[in-house]
């Protein structure tokens, strides 16, 4: 990860389309972190810390397990909290034009008062909660060429579409609070070990 990030209380979103490098972003960044959790629908982080739901989409039953672990493991937790909460494919829980889970909602606003840095893991900005988008501090883009994230992108930050549609693979763009925003080259492909919850 790139020690320009300071995810301590933050948020941050990672898109990319499917084998751009996020997985392995994440990955590198959890490994650097004591109490990581990561939500992985996809089975694609074997050796962390996650949880596998058994619901992969914005129904009322998957919008209740999401909510039931996020109280569980953190905010109603006193001791042992993870400092670190991801939600891998997170467009399939917080999709845009759509009300965001309970405890996803409180998360994002009262993220500093659990004392957890946390992560939405997206393909795309258009298809995730702008809530989500709008507040967090950093945003880590990989190539996207599509004509609604270019424009997405140019509201963010003028000439960010511009800069990710012409990405070389693998690399991507670290956009700061500020929304100024760099270049970075891609991250190691990363390993780890741990348990499933």
């Amino acid at each position: 990860m790139s020690n320009e990030i300071n995810l301590t209380g933050r948020r941050m979103c990672i898109f990319g389309l499917q084998g751009s490098g996020k997985t392995n972003f994440l990955k590198n960044t959890m490994k650097g972190i004591k109490r990581p959790l990561i939500y992985d629908p996809l089975h694609e982080y074997r050796g962390f810390h996650r949880y596998l739901p058994a619901h992969r989409d914005y129904s009322e039953e998957s919008q209740q397990e999401l909510n039931r672990l996020i109280r569980n493991q953190i905010t109603e937790k006193k001791r042992g909290r993870p400092s670190f909460f991801a939600i891998d494919e997170a467009n399939r829980y917080c999709p845009n034009r759509r009300p965001l889970p309970d405890m996803v909602e409180d998360l994002n606003d009262f993220n500093r008062h659990y004392k957890i840095a946390l992560g939405f893991i997206a393909r795309r900005p258009t298809q995730l909660n702008t809530d989500l988008v709008e507040l967090a501090h950093y945003l880590i883009i990989y190539n996207l060429t599509g004509k609604n994230d270019y424009q997405y992108l140019e509201a963010i930050s003028e000439g960010l579409g511009d800069a990710v549609r012409a990405l070389p693979k693998y690399h991507y763009v670290l956009v700061h609070p500020d929304r100024s925003y760099k270049i970075c080259q891609p991250v190691a492909d990363m390993g780890a070990t741990g348990s499933n919850l």
